[in-house]
């Protein structure tokens, strides 16, 4: 080896030879000069090139080139001292360091020993300084190789993302200078990457693509890096045969490149793969041979991994005193890297100090030239000294005048300015106003003809046997102006919540079994996508809320996820419930651009990005879900990753969550009446009912959906509807709100106003849904209120049940005997509770059999009666009896006392008990 060091320096010394005869280097210099003898030879023509340089026969530059040179072959041979030796030779004997190649030549070198030797942080510094120069001197071929090896250091370091990216920049650039050397390499080591994060296909595909690159420009080296490195691959995935194919043909590449360096490597690989394999003669055998190759080479990496093996080899085969050994060259080598490091590390910590120290000397010698030099000037200024003073004083006089004119000036254009300002924004203000105004305008005259679409078709659906084809064009119209309502509404919503006119209607329900029921009504729509649709909810999250609202915002949510999930994706919404609560909804889809996101929850928004312009949208469903969930006291916030999906993150207070015993006094308190009294009535029999509507195709419309029940009398307006009370026997009214003259909120407060007329039932019929005024007409008296574009069949239901209870609270005033048999009736309900006052399992089933009514028959006696729902009536004199014991102290303790009458759970008592009489029951049995 020793031997092939010295061909190698002979063969450069010939080359630089040359290179000086053409630099201008005196022959004599080299004249008798025995190429073929030892390191004594070099000496003397180093001494030859330092003195042409001082007699100024030799340019710095070509003097700091031998050295670049001379250290390069010492690189090659290994012997890094000797190279880095003459590298510091090289860069003190150039004049000018700024941007010039040698300098970043010499880096490089530098930045290749310390690569070999696994000091990727001072190779990384090394490289970016040189990466700088080339950058500089536009030389993009440099720049590429240098480029590469940036990638290759933070390859070492196993950041692999960082390498990749410099890698694609190299593969890049290398493609547009032609350099499929480069390409091929590059290949290589992001092959190499795949392997190491265990996508050992997409590697050996990268390898595959470098091996027809490194054939094409007949690349050895690197064709035997790509043989060692898809033998290792191959082998780690116990593929043997090919692993030990592609270790063969890197041993005949090794055998071409005439260098022992890759003859190490290869015997390296095959000590790995007998290993792998069990056969450990072999790999001791082959792990010899690279470890004899790297002494020679003074090859760190292949030794390191020499012995690695060569220790785990002996452990398998009870060599113990052999493996220790081994053991201890490991860690004596490790300790001698982390010396070197640290001796590299004390020299550049000097170089600086030196640096500093010679700045510093510097600075001293200019400060005391500058202070000679104000010295020989002083006497000459003290001349003028006077002059000067008396210009700086006018001089300063003048700046001060027209420093105040320009601040005077700049404030009047500053307030000129803002006036502008001002005003741009009264119109943008009123814009703004103007245009809501007119989408709710147009929002609410779209209502009626909605209706009268809607009304008709449905009609048609439900009434007549239609062929299939027309039945799916109605269903076509019927869902279109479904939607249409829906937006008509939202923009309604929106432009309230904005104004602040909305107020919450809050109810406690159970969030699971709401949340189940909207995830179950887009199940159906989710299948026909292909996306996957599911929900995760604790059971006993209950909150109290507007449930209207919050509905709302979950639909326009989970429907834009739907929206925008591509098939095969998945759509969940979480409940979680922490110190608040949140609910989110998670989404596979396309996700939302970065330029998009800030902008999601603006009014009308659409979007920037093409693809996503084509999905639709109006830009209204996430403004309301926002300010609905600023209404509640929350946050809707959303976060994305194109290509990703969505995250929608609706954050609620934690005051809103109940528990669920306050959620079952509530839940037990609001009795729904599920039954629906069918009324049919005669049509030789019908009763009249007066229709007052404005608009002649809605009151032809409503007509036809009563007249099978009742008598319509249609009025045009709110004064001929007060004339029809007064000449016909009506028994209903149904009312428009937005009539010209007196409009309905007028009308119903001169039906109510009358004796004659104010028991008789009354709904609203209007386009505008807005719970302020639904509150005032409630708060005059109306019977019912229903929102345009309404379903037909809920009107004809609402009619029928309101005439129903009409016609029932005439009947209860009819009868004569009433007084004493509610007097029978309501004692024998007592009895039966207090009788049973001790069974918390009697409830209302048993009392209805015990008055023998049904259900119904009892629900609606005690409420003409009592004003209470059955379940109230029990609890009434329950709580009755509860309060007589508490203040006779015939129990000790609540939970006592809450058995005594009945009640399973104390909590449950306690509270209802508090309710009703404003303390705890343990308040009346302690005093």
């Amino acid at each position: 080896m020793k031997l092939l060091c010295k061909v190698i320096i002979v063969v450069s010394l010939c080359a630089l030879s040359t290179y000086f005869s053409w630099a201008g280097v005196s022959q004599n210099a080299l004249s008798g000069l025995d190429m073929t003898r030892d390191s004594l030879r070099i000496a003397e023509v180093i001494v030859k090139v330092e003195g042409a340089l001082k007699a100024g026969t030799l340019s710095a530059d070509s003097a700091s080139s031998f050295f670049y040179h001379l250290a390069k072959q010492y690189q090659e041979a290994h012997d890094f001292q000797q190279a880095r030796t003459y590298v510091k030779r090289s860069l003190s004997t150039l004049d000018n360091r700024e941007n010039n190649e040698l300098v970043a030549a010499d880096h490089l070198l530098l930045a290749d020993m310390a690569m070999e030797e696994d000091d990727t942080a001072i190779a990384l510094e090394l490289l970016f300084a040189a990466l700088k120069i080339y950058e500089n001197l536009e030389d993009s071929v440099n720049y590429l190789l240098t480029l590469r090896k940036v990638g290759v250091n933070y390859d070492y370091i196993n950041d692999h993302p960082t390498a990749l990216q410099y890698y694609e920049e190299c593969i890049e650039l290398a493609q547009k200078l032609g350099r499929q050397d480069v390409v091929g390499a590059c290949y290589n080591t992001i092959a190499s990457i795949y392997c190491t994060e265990g996508d050992e296909k997409k590697g050996i595909e990268m390898y595959e693509k470098a091996v027809r690159i490194a054939q094409e420009t007949n690349d050895k080296v690197l064709l035997h890096k790509l043989y060692h490195n898809m033998a290792l691959t191959y082998k780690d995935l116990e593929v043997f045969g090919e692993a030990m194919g592609y270790l063969k043909k890197s041993l005949v590449i090794a055998g071409e490149l005439e260098d022992p360096k890759w003859f190490g490597f290869s015997y390296q690989a095959m000590g790995h793969y007998y290993y792998a394999f069990g056969k450990y003669d072999s790999a001791e055998y082959f792990m010899k041979q690279a470890l004899a190759i790297a002494e020679e080479i003074n090859n760190t990496q292949i030794r390191v991994n020499a012995w690695d093996v060569l220790e785990q080899v002996y452990s398998k085969t009870g060599r113990y005193k052999e493996a220790y050994d081994v053991f201890k060259l490991i860690k004596a080598e490790d300790d001698s890297i982390f010396n070197l490091q640290n001796t590299q590390l004390i020299e550049s910590i000097k170089a600086k100090y030196q640096a500093e120290k010679h700045d510093r000397e510097l600075a001293e010698k200019n400060l005391q030239l500058q202070e000679a030099g104000y010295n020989m000037d002083r006497q000459q200024n003290m001349q003028t000294a006077l002059v000067v003073v008396v210009a700086m004083l006018v001089i300063i006089s003048f700046l001060i005048y027209r420093g105040y004119m320009l601040r005077k000036r700049a404030n009047d254009l500053l307030r000129l300015k803002n006036s502008e300002i001002e005003s741009h924004m009264a119109q943008v203000e009123n814009l703004n106003q103007t245009k809501s105004r007119w989408f709710v305008n147009v929002a609410h005259e779209l209502r009626t003809p909605l209706t009268l679409i809607k009304g008709p078709v449905n009609r048609v659906i439900a009434e007549y046997d239609l062929p299939d084809e027309v039945r799916e064009d109605l269903m076509m119209v019927e869902k279109n102006a479904n939607s249409l309502a829906n937006l008509v509404n939202e923009i309604l919503d929106l432009s309230r919540l904005e104004e602040g006119e909305v107020s919450l209607n809050e109810s406690v329900f159970s969030l699971c079994e709401q949340v189940s029921t909207i995830v179950n009504s887009f199940a159906s729509r989710a299948e026909q996508l292909g996306v996957a649709l599911n929900n995760r909810c604790p059971e006993d999250a209950y909150i109290k809320a507007d449930k209207e609202k919050l509905n709302k915002l979950m639909v326009n949510l989970i429907s834009n996820a739907l929206k925008f999930t591509p098939n095969g994706g998945a759509v969940e919404v979480l409940v979680q419930m922490n110190k608040g609560l949140e609910i989110l909804v998670k989404d596979t889809g396309s996700g939302i651009s970065p330029r998009d996101l800030p902008y999601v929850f603006d009014r009308f928004f659409q979007s920037t990005d093409p693809e996503h312009q084509m999905q639709g949208g109006t830009g209204i469903g996430l403004a309301l879900s926002k300010e609905i969930a600023e209404m509640h006291g929350g946050e809707l916030k959303v976060s994305s990753e194109l290509g990703v999906g969505s995250v929608f993150t609706l954050s609620l207070p934690a005051h809103m969550i109940v528990t669920k015993e306050e959620a079952e006094v509530n839940l037990n308190e609001e009795e729904v009446q599920t039954e629906v009294t069918e009324v049919l009535l005669s049509l030789d029999n019908r009763p009249s009912l007066l229709l007052v509507e404005d608009n002649k195709d809605m009151s032809s419309y409503v007509a036809s959906l009563l007249v099978p029940h009742f008598e319509v009398v249609e009025a045009a307006s709110a004064e001929e509807g007060l004339e029809v009370l007064r000449t016909q026997n009506i028994r209903f009214i149904v009312s428009d709100v937005m009539m010209s003259g007196m409009d309905g909120f007028s009308f119903l407060r001169a039906v109510k106003a009358d004796p004659l007329w104010r028991h008789l039932p009354f709904i609203h019929l209007s386009a505008l849904a807005d719970d302020n005024l639904r509150k005032e007409a409630l708060r005059i008296g109306i019977d019912d209120f229903l929102t345009k574009p309404f379903d037909p069949e809920e009107l004809i239901i609402r009619v029928k049940n309101l005439y129903d209870n009409f016609l029932s609270r005439i009947s209860i005033n009819i009868q004569s005997d009433e007084d004493s048999y509610d007097e029978r009736i309501m004692k024998r309900l007592k009895k039966e509770v207090l009788t049973n006052i001790e069974d918390a399992n009697f409830n209302v089933l048993r009392l209805a059999d015990g008055a023998a009514m049904s259900e119904r028959q009892l629900y609606r006696y005690l409420k003409g009666a009592t004003g209470l729902t059955p379940l109230q009536f029990i609890q009434e004199i329950k709580l009755t009896k509860a309060i007589e014991l508490a203040r006779k102290k015939v129990y000790s303790s609540t939970n006592e006392l809450a058995s005594a009458v009945g009640f399973r759970q104390a909590s449950y008592f306690s509270t209802l008990f508090e309710r009703r009489y404003g303390k705890k029951p343990s308040a009346f049995l302690k005093s």
